[in-house]
């Protein structure tokens, strides 16, 4: 007697409208950013001008999200990842709603940093979610799509929130964050039944290990706002540098004691996790410098008004909307992860080298480079998450995506904190600093990115212990 045949199983009900959902979430979160940053001035029209009341608009947001990304993770590997993304989405929908009513800057302020914190639940847990949904190829395309997802975000955000602004005034860049927040909440009951079979910990939350990550990470921060702005031999840079240093620390030493720890440092051990984790950190010395200082650049070396700007620097970030579904199209034809990444790290490096070396003669031959460096950062952008996520235990999910959010955010606050002390200690006319300035800042990346870039290869391509998620992964999905 013979039996059937297994049938593959049927997916599970609302899984075709998981990533419209999470997708249309991940979008608001960089425009939450960038639509900020292009109404700060119709904000300072309106509510008056307040150097740091506008200061706080934007590191509110910058400061919740980075101290919630780990936080968040660990959260929802034990309460369920479906719950806390909703959880993150009622408070990001929070904060966006009461920035839309806010009449003064403490309340908007305080609005920014609400939003923040859910920002950090969506990035983190939407991520998880999507790991322990899809396997395989279909896995690759999420993850590109995710990719590609947050390019257009960050590539037509400024031009969108621009138009919006002028249109009726910064608080419809707002309006439009919370309508994508509010499709985004209606969908999540649609959902709730593909992320049934998720796993969770059986463990009580580490709000002491949450305490000091997060008292570790405003210090750290604030000490590199002080130093960018006091010098970075300054009293109150040391002061914040000696504190954070040391919650980092404590908050080491709780978690490699604590029975249920927020961070299992185990999950660092895994020589791979590690080596994908860095390639993040790569891109925030390159392309996220790249982004942050080029429109300086091209107003003070080569004229160019804001808008002007703004429409060269599509030349950096359009190629991130196509470049991670070619990363997962090469990943589908068999190319491994760990050579995709090298290839993306020598293009991010060797593309800021060029970006620096051909600034002068004119913008024209800056463009070759910067799509490059925009290349380069579009094949990781849709692959990174998914590879690190894959040797992390499914239980883990949640802790690991939050862990790479946290080393992708931590690192783009020193690489601009860095780099923008150093732009603007130039002294001189408009031209001749700023062009200084970028070539500093282009040296000072390289180094750094080529640094990191050779650790992350040696990191990744060395034999390590077999990944702990492999062999549970498609067990758990099957049952």
């Amino acid at each position: 007697m013979t039996s059937a045949p297994d049938r593959p199983a049927a997916p599970a009900p609302g899984t075709r409208l998981l990533m419209p959902v999470i997708l249309l979430a991940i979008f608001t979160v960089p425009l939450s950013v960038s639509g900020t940053a292009v109404s700060l001035g119709d904000i300072a029209d309106d509510l008056g001008s307040s150097s740091v009341g506008e200061q706080w608009v934007l590191n509110g947001y910058n400061l919740t999200f980075a101290c919630s990304t780990l936080v968040w993770g660990s959260v929802a590997d034990i309460i369920g990842r479906w719950q806390a993304l909703f959880f993150g989405l009622l408070t990001f929908g929070a904060g966006s709603a009461l920035s839309l009513f806010a009449g003064n800057y403490w309340v908007l302020d305080g609005a920014r940093l609400l939003a923040g914190a859910g920002a950090g639940a969506v990035f983190s847990v939407g991520t998880a979610v999507v790991s322990s949904n899809f396997e395989g190829e279909r896995r690759t395309r999420a993850f590109a799509l995710l990719g590609s997802v947050a390019g257009l975000s960050l590539a037509f955000g400024p031009s969108l929130c621009g138009l919006l602004t002028q249109l009726a005034g910064w608080r419809l860049v707002y309006g439009f964050q919370l309508a994508c927040l509010v499709l985004a909440c209606a969908g999540m009951p649609l959902i709730r039944r593909a992320a049934a079979h998720e796993k969770r910990r059986a463990a009580r939350i580490d709000w002491p290990g949450a305490a000091l990550f997060c008292t570790a990470t405003t210090v750290t921060l604030g000490g590199l706002a002080l130093g960018s702005a006091t010098g970075w031999a300054s009293a109150p840079f040391l002061l914040c540098t000696a504190v954070g240093i040391g919650c980092y620390g404590l908050f080491a030493w709780r978690e490699s004691t604590a029975p249920n720890p927020l961070l299992s440092l185990g999950t660092l051990r895994s020589r791979r996790f590690s080596g994908i984790t860095l390639v993040v950190a790569v891109a925030s010395f390159t392309f996220t410098n790249a982004v942050a200082y080029l429109p300086v650049f091209f107003q003070g070396a080569y004229g160019a008004s804001a808008g002007a700007s703004g429409a060269y620097l599509m030349f950096l970030t359009l190629p991130v909307l196509v470049a991670p579904l070619i990363a997962a199209r090469l990943t589908a034809r068999g190319t491994p992860a760990h050579t995709i990444f090298t290839w993306s790290i020598g293009l991010l490096v060797v593309g800021l080298v060029l970006a620096g070396a051909t600034a002068s003669p004119g913008l024209v031959w800056m463009t070759l480079p910067m799509v490059a460096v925009g290349i380069g950062f579009g094949l990781q952008a849709g692959l990174v998450d998914g590879e690190a996520l894959a040797h992390v235990p499914p239980e883990e999910a949640g802790m690991g995506a939050g862990w790479i959010n946290t080393v992708r955010l931590g690192s783009e606050a020193i690489a601009v904190s860095l780099f923008g002390s150093l732009f603007a200690s130039f002294a001189g006319d408009a031209d001749d600093a700023s062009r200084g300035g970028f070539a500093a800042i282009t040296i000072g990346s390289t180094l750094c990115a080529a640094v990191l870039g050779v650790v992350s290869v040696l990191l990744m391509r060395r034999p390590g212990p077999a990944a702990p998620a492999e062999e549970p992964r498609a067990a758990d999905h099957v049952a």
